[in-house]
């Protein structure tokens, strides 16, 4: 692949934003040598932090797995701001489906021996032909003193965490999505919810209700991802291997057509046929290499 000069604000032309966390804004993007929309997430370092952040996108440039977010590249726009450029997902953001997909790529950055940290409904993407992919892990400069609700109890204490943290995440992502609700009590403060969540040792778990009753699988799937000893919660490694989940792999996804139909979008002839089923590979190896600091030229 051939490069030109380095990424900056230059060669992005900004068509919209995205969202805006305080921490990290995020913005849709174009290229203006290729025309290929991507996104740029705008992070602001802490002072001191600058070194241990570019050693992390120094690590995340060497990721590369279908179910995670392809990262294209970053540049510095200042002393203080680092920004990064990510595979722009078409389908938008997945309020927890595609549990599969999330547990494969949790699986991945756990042999890079990297644990995510950031799973929540609105780092849960899907790309236009249906794939389900998780924004990139989160970076000591986007640490914020308010832990996300969908963090795990080691989490929220500082403890050390563990492959299995991520596991949690995931587990509160699913269960809301089942339940229609977020599972703990939505009326307390921020602070006083973190605490509830971190000092109740007896999780929420999945429960039949009127006219909807489920498996016996997908509850104890649940039961186990929110168990709440970080030391013997499983990995997403064993999630994968998980009786609810392997039968859940067996089952044909149309994802392709739902999104289409959610967007309203014209099919696509040109694309493959096998677009409805997105790949189970661990490794997906089509993704071109790309260098950590260069864009693609036309």
């Amino acid at each position: 692949m051939t490069t030109c000069t380095a990424w900056s604000d230059d060669v992005l032309e900004e068509i919209s934003c995205l969202g805006d966390g305080g921490a990290a804004a995020v913005h849709k993007v174009k290229s203006k040598h290729t025309r290929k929309i991507m996104v740029r997430k705008t992070i602001t370092t802490q002072e001191g932090q600058m070194e241990q952040l570019l050693r992390e996108l120094s690590i995340i440039s060497s990721v590369e797995h279908i179910n995670i977010t392809l990262f294209h590249g970053a540049y510095m726009s200042s002393s203080h701001e680092v920004k990064i450029v990510l595979e722009f997902c078409e389908g938008g953001s997945l309020e927890a489906i595609g549990t599969q997909g999330v547990l494969q790529g949790l699986a991945y950055l756990n042999t890079k021996k990297i644990i995510h940290r950031d799973v929540k409904p609105s780092n849960i993407l899907l790309s236009r032909e249906g794939i389900v992919k998780l924004g990139i892990p989160i970076l000591c400069a986007r640490a914020n003193p308010f832990v996300a609700p969908y963090a795990a109890p080691e989490q929220i204490l500082g403890h050390k965490h563990t492959n299995g943290t991520d596991v949690w995440s995931t587990g509160i992502c699913l269960l809301e999505l089942v339940q229609n609700r977020y599972p703990f009590p939505s009326d307390l403060p921020p602070v006083e919810l973190l605490m509830y969540i971190a000092m109740n040792d007896v999780p929420p778990q999945l429960e039949d209700e009127p006219g909807r009753q489920w498996s016996d699988d997908m509850k104890d799937f649940i039961k186990q991802m929110l168990t709440f000893d970080a030391l013997t919660r499983p990995t997403p490694k064993d999630m994968l291997a998980h009786p609810w989940v392997v039968d859940t792999m067996k089952q044909q996804c149309q994802m392709t057509r739902w999104i289409r139909k959610v967007w309203d979008w014209p099919r696509d002839n040109s694309s493959s046929s096998r677009a409805d089923v997105p790949p189970s590979s661990d490794v997906h190896t089509e993704y071109p290499q790309v260098r950590f600091d260069s864009p693609p030229q036309a």
